[in-house]
């Protein structure tokens, strides 16, 4: 049943209600467009988005550990210290045989200077596999983040739709109250004009006081819950100011109908086996369970050798002119037997980490199913209870369609045809809150099985009308 099949005339109260409410709005706002604004515009999503990009050069920094290390450098000395003063002569290869013979002077040498040039290159051959593991457990974390974003888009999808819908849910409200707090102001002027000819008591008055005072309170509060509706959308979109006008879109509940007709062919079961292969928050925790294992297996290069090689050039002369080369190249393994169990310390600790996020993983996965059954559950009710309440509708309306007869021709009061609007306006509001609840709900269930985004046919396509006309 489309969203506007009500046959209660309202163009012109909607009309003037939302001229009333929303005076700053310039255009019409359709539930698509509010998804992607918020995609594109919420500063949670883009700090998130960033940290995915932050984590990316994580693996170059680990890649980066398997190549060599090129470092140049000059530097200049001057000294008077002997062992320095004759390592600088011997460097320059001006040591000769006359440098020994005077003692004194070799003992206590005159101001000595040099310049040098120094190169080297260092490499580590092996590394026990621990550059390996730390490769691995960068691109798992990565990934890990990825899906986290994912998942953060799909949730702002969620909250974006329903933050528009309860918008218009809201405002739908402010409309039907509006009416039946009118109805209920004429019929306690009835009451009270009744009792001032004796044809009823004042508890009758009363409790038709009662009546509008309440039917008041809860105007107010509806109509707090379009500006508050509107103030998290505008949030949610990254907007300091208030967003456009909303627009109801008569096809969106028969598209929802479509969604989950198909999502329930399939069974709660292969919805939960999905949830486990797509859903992004699970799959994030999946690879950081992985990343923590290859971290484990990185530990075990504190037990094996490490295998480097090291080659050096230098160059020394007393001037900036070219003096004498030399170089050397160094292999070192060293394998470190005993560090105070250090190594040991850490292996356990990071197998203890990776037990830990199994049987955090393990509670992850029911909570999953949990929430798959219980939004499927959810739809499934509200899908059922919008027949109810379309039935409910068409009783409420023939009664008060015979009760408006019966009033013309004289059989009943008036009081009696206002409860009647009231009775038929509170079944329309019934309707008009599981219409919207139920396309929650259907976002809901999409979500939890990871398959909601904005491209979604749930929300369409083609631009709607900025018709406010058309609330169901």
């Amino acid at each position: 049943m489309p969203m506007n099949a009500d046959p209660f005339p309202k163009v012109a109260i909607f009309s003037a209600l939302f001229i009333l409410l929303f005076p700053a709005a310039s255009r019409a706002l359709t539930l698509s467009e509010a998804v992607h604004a918020a995609l594109s515009g919420n500063p949670g999503l883009r700090a998130a988005r960033l940290d995915d990009e932050a984590r990316k050069t994580r693996i170059t920094q680990a890649i980066g550990t398997y190549l060599p290390q090129l470092a140049v450098g000059e530097s200049f000395i001057t000294t008077n210290n002997p062992l320095t003063a004759f390592g600088i002569l011997l460097n320059e290869a001006l040591v000769t045989s006359n440098s020994f013979t005077n003692l004194d002077s070799l003992n206590n040498p005159a101001n000595t200077q040099t310049f040098g040039f120094q190169a080297s290159v260092a490499e580590t051959l092996f590394s026990g596999g621990g550059r390996y593991h730390g490769v691995r457990a960068a691109n798992r974390q990565s990934e890990a983040q990825h899906e986290r974003v994912r998942w953060k888009e799909q949730m702002l999808v969620e909250e974006t739709s329903r933050a528009y819908l309860d918008v218009l849910l809201a405002s739908d409200r402010v409309s039907v109250l509006t009416q039946m707090v009118r109805a209920a102001g004429e019929e306690e002027k009835i009451a009270r004009d009744n009792v001032a000819a004796g044809k009823s008591v004042k508890a009758e008055y009363l409790a038709a006081g009662v009546n509008a005072k309440h039917l008041s309170v809860r105007l107010l509060k509806a109509q707090k819950d379009v500006t508050l509706s509107r103030i998290r959308l505008s949030r949610l979109m990254g907007k300091a100011k208030e967003t456009d006008l909303p627009v109801q879109d008569p096809d969106l509940l028969g598209r929802a109908q479509t969604a989950y007709r198909s999502l329930g062919r399939l069974g709660v079961e292969a919805l939960v086996g999905r949830a486990l292969s797509d859903r992004p928050d699970y799959q994030a925790f999946e690879k950081e369970i992985a990343a923590r294992r290859e971290m484990a297996k990185g530990t075990l290069a504190g037990f094996f050798p490490q295998v480097s090689a090291q080659g050096l050039y230098n160059e020394y002369n007393p001037t900036v002119a070219w003096g004498k080369q030399s170089y050397t190249v160094m292999g070192e393994i060293q394998w470190n037997l005993f560090n105070g169990m250090a190594d040991r310390e850490q292996r356990q600790r990071a197998t203890l980490k990776v037990l830990e996020a199994e049987y955090q993983e393990e509670d992850r996965k029911n909570a999953l199913i949990y929430d798959v059954r219980a939004s499927y559950a959810e739809s499934e009710t509200l899908y059922g209870a919008l027949k109810v309440d379309e039935g409910r509708l068409e009783e409420e309306s023939e009664e008060r369609r015979i009760v408006h007869e019966r009033y013309r021709v004289g059989l009943v009061r008036f009081a009696d045809m206002l409860r009647s609007d009231v009775a038929y306006r509170r079944a329309r509001l019934r309707l008009i809150s599981d219409r919207i609840r139920f396309v929650e709900a259907v976002l809901a269930l999409k979500k939890s099985i990871g398959a909601l985004s904005a491209q979604d046919p749930l929300f369409g396509t083609a631009k709607v009308a900025a018709n406010y006309g058309t609330a169901p």
